[in-house]
């Protein structure tokens, strides 16, 4: 940002509701002077839209997947290809809603980029995005796509055994409606994008250059290698084991495949080890930490309290150490829920859950 374009900015802020001629008149500029700037300002994401509206600090936006949960958990150890007694359970869902859902309970100001398809389920997921404090205005519909599903399927102790993804409609969230909105984008402190938006989207954000850090959640061994162009772009990427071998095709021990992501140019690595806990590694440390959940009543959504948890306490400025309690805190209290995101989940919740023994 230039000096001209800095006392634009500092005079709108000033008067949020000057006209371009008031603002030209106080600086000595003419008015097209002035437009041309505030036009710049708005592409850097030092002012959105209309009105002048000015970005808030601290502010994420997530990008991927809204779709329905449908759970099914068995009473009884489950048993392979046959009918299981038990109970079914729909949310709303999706990693990139789930992540976003779990910031703003957090008390992050977060903006969720996603798109449901014009039916029953996306009316009823855009109204549960409203009652959560998520803002609908970024969530497109697309009229050709049906909504996304999540079809899961749960052992007697809550542990994923199986599921089916049914996600076209997030391949219709394209470049045109991320170009439309990179003045949120270069608003952002912090984006959050998951593997299950499609390769040429991810592509062209490997090509950008954002204010904010970009992190990854790399969902599933199939869809983690879509992250491949975008690993030298990452401030953080969160992997199981499975995921990390499938991004470096190779099957190697864990501190090999992580030091490999980190010379690929990933910042830092989050490798989720399931009832093991995680590693938290950077080109400078190495650390394990033991998982905090002490009952487990559903898995499904404890990779995104976990994803959304170390972004939060990235935004606060937390040592990496504490960044892992934190996150492994917001996945412990999920697994204690049935729903793909704990209602009770807030950063008193979560403070009090690290601190008790």
């Amino acid at each position: 940002m230039n000096s001209q374009e800095l006392l634009v900015l500092q005079a709108l802020q000033h008067n949020p509701l000057a006209s371009q001629q008031q603002i030209a008149d106080q600086l000595g500029m003419s008015r097209e002077s002035v437009a041309g700037h505030i036009m710049r300002l708005t592409r850097k994401g030092k002012i959105l839209g209309k009105g002048y509206i000015f970005p808030a600090r601290k502010n994420v936006v997530v990008i991927g997947g809204t779709n329905v949960d449908i759970t099914g958990t068995s009473h009884q150890s489950f048993v392979a290809e046959d009918s299981n007694p038990g109970y079914i359970n729909q949310t709303a869902g999706g990693v990139a809603r789930n992540i976003a859902e779990n910031l703003v309970r957090l008390g992050a100001h977060t903006h969720l980029l996603s798109a449901v398809g014009n039916d029953v389920r996306g009316r009823w997921l855009l109204e549960q995005l409203v009652q959560c404090g998520l803002s609908t205005e970024h969530c497109l519909v697309k009229p050709q796509f049906r909504t996304g599903t999540y079809l899961a399927i749960n052992n007697s102790e809550g542990q994923l055994q199986g599921a089916v993804a049914d996600m076209a409609v997030i391949d219709a969230l394209g470049i045109d409606d991320l170009v439309s909105r990179l003045p949120l984008l270069q608003s952002a402190s912090h984006i959050v994008v998951e593997a299950n938006c499609s390769p040429d989207l991810i592509e062209w954000m490997s090509q950008q250059t954002f204010n904010g850090p970009v992190s990854a959640d790399a969902v599933s061994e199939t869809k983690a290698p879509r992250l491949g162009p975008l690993l030298p772009r990452l401030g953080m990427l969160k992997v199981n084991r499975a995921e990390a071998r499938a991004i470096l095709k190779q099957d190697s021990p864990d501190r090999e495949i992580i030091q490999q992501l980190l010379s690929l140019g990933v910042e830092k690595v989050i490798m989720s080890r399931g009832n093991e806990g995680l590693i938290l590694a950077t080109q400078n440390e190495f650390m394990e930490f033991p998982s905090l959940a002490n009952e487990i009543v559903n898995d499904t959504g404890a990779g995104d309290a976990l994803m959304a948890g170390i972004v939060f306490a990235e935004l606060q400025q937390m040592p990496a150490q504490d960044q892992a309690s934190f996150g492994l805190a917001c996945a412990a209290m999920t697994m204690a829920s049935n729903l793909a995101v704990n209602p009770e989940l807030s950063l008193k919740q979560i403070q009090h859950w690290i601190e008790t023994p």
